[in-house]
């Protein structure tokens, strides 16, 4: 990949192609369809070579579209998606010249609110800028945290080991 994104800009292309997968095959699926190729356009000179990368980009998602309907929900098959769309974007945006970066960026934050907005939250669960908040286990491999109330568990209900020799 041409230079590195900043964290940021990798963290929103991981985003926006879990927001492409999790499209597929739902109602949002055609909005989403349409603003992902028209982003190709972004950093193309002419006319024609704008229509020629939007539709290669609508090719490789009705390609998506397709498998993805055809894994029926796979876990694998939407993994590999994602990590193909992510690999996308990233070289797409790391492409682009600054300007035209922080346009595409914009409109990767409004697919990820239309994608939002098709979705229905966990029960229990809200998350926020300032965090998450849950009513019951949040299931993770890791966390980042700056304040925390309570503790964190990891791996189940396992305990402290108590003083002394170590169990055999």
């Amino acid at each position: 990949m041409p230079g590195m994104l900043p964290e940021e800009l990798s963290a929103l292309t991981v985003a926006a192609a879990t927001g492409i997968v999790q499209a597929a095959g739902t109602d949002l699926w055609s909005a989403v369809r349409e603003r992902v190729a028209r982003l190709w356009r972004r950093g193309r000179s002419g006319a024609e070579q704008e229509e020629r990368a939007e539709l290669a980009a609508r090719e490789r998602l009705d390609e998506t579209g397709r498998e993805l309907a055809a894994a029926e929900g796979a876990p694998a098959a939407a993994e590999r998606w994602r990590d193909r769309w992510t690999d996308r974007l990233q070289v797409f945006l790391g492409d682009l010249p600054a300007e035209e970066q922080a346009e595409a960026v914009r409109e990767l934050r409004a697919l990820l609110t239309l994608a939002e907005e098709g979705r229905e939250p966990a029960p229990g669960v809200q998350a926020s800028d300032g965090g998450v908040a849950a009513g019951r286990d949040v299931h993770n491999s890791g966390v980042i945290a700056r304040d925390v109330e309570g503790g964190i568990v990891f791996g189940g209900t396992d305990r402290p080991t108590p003083p002394g020799p170590a169990p055999r």
